[in-house]
């Protein structure tokens, strides 16, 4: 039996029933971490389970391959899905540490990673969680982005007053709503600060200033200034002929 399994067979049977430990209560937990690089998109999508539930459907279909974690993990990877615009991305698959772990609170956590280079210009994002359709889910989502962008817009967030209003990022969500990540990218202005940080550091109305760059743009116009001042006197200074 795969070692996870005969772990499984020692959890406590309470798994499927809400307790301190599992706060679910049985019910899918689903999670995705999005990252914005300059060029590239890379999703980590988790799934949480019962660890009896988990246990269950392994003995019903008989398994006993080590490639039995693994496989699980590979049949949830097609209800992850990313899109620009309305089209929809090919994400490449990535190599993660352990496809399955007993994690604390008798659930068993799937892991999926994968990746797609950055359209030019991706404008609208959509990360989509399409397992377990016809399942009461937990949700939670978080995005990192790079420094070359700014999020306009977003279900997770929004920002009014230039405070930070209704944030959703990191959150557990029992909404369906949830399955859904949206957000829309635009280029980082020059004045804008560029470092990478989580979703609501990045969102349109609190990225700050780029200091270095701003006070470098001063500097260059007081130079440009005194010199166009310089020539001036210079010009009034010259005798006429």
């Amino acid at each position: 039996m795969h070692p996870l399994l005969c772990a499984l067979a020692f959890s406590h049977p309470g798994g499927h029933a809400p307790t301190a430990g599992n706060p679910m209560g049985g019910m899918p937990g689903q999670r995705v971490e999005v990252t914005i690089e300059p060029q590239r998109i890379v999703v980590d999508y988790y799934a949480e389970l019962a660890a009896i539930r988990v246990l269950k459907d392994a003995r019903a279909a008989g398994v006993e391959s080590r490639a039995w974690a693994p496989q699980q993990a590979e049949a949830l990877r097609s209800g992850v899905r990313v899109r620009a615009g309305e089209t929809e991305v090919a994400l490449t698959a990535m190599p993660v540490e352990a496809a399955a772990t007993l994690r604390e609170g008798a659930l068993v956590e799937f892991r999926l990673s994968a990746a797609a280079p950055l359209p030019v210009d991706p404008g609208a994002l959509t990360v989509r969680l399409d397992n377990f359709p016809d399942e009461p889910c937990y949700y939670a989502a978080s995005v990192d982005v790079s420094g070359e962008f700014v999020v306009v817009t977003t279900n997770l967030a929004r920002v009014h007053d230039g405070a930070l209003r209704d944030n959703h990022h990191g959150a557990w969500r029992r909404n369906d709503g949830g399955r859904k990540v949206e957000f829309t990218l635009r280029p980082t202005r020059w004045w804008e600060s560029r470092a990478a940080g989580p979703l609501p550091e990045r969102l349109e109305g609190l990225v700050g200033w780029d200091v270095a760059r701003v006070a470098g743009a001063a500097g260059v116009a007081v130079i440009l200034s005194v010199v166009a001042v310089a020539a001036g006197w210079r010009v009034r200074r010259r005798p006429a002929r």
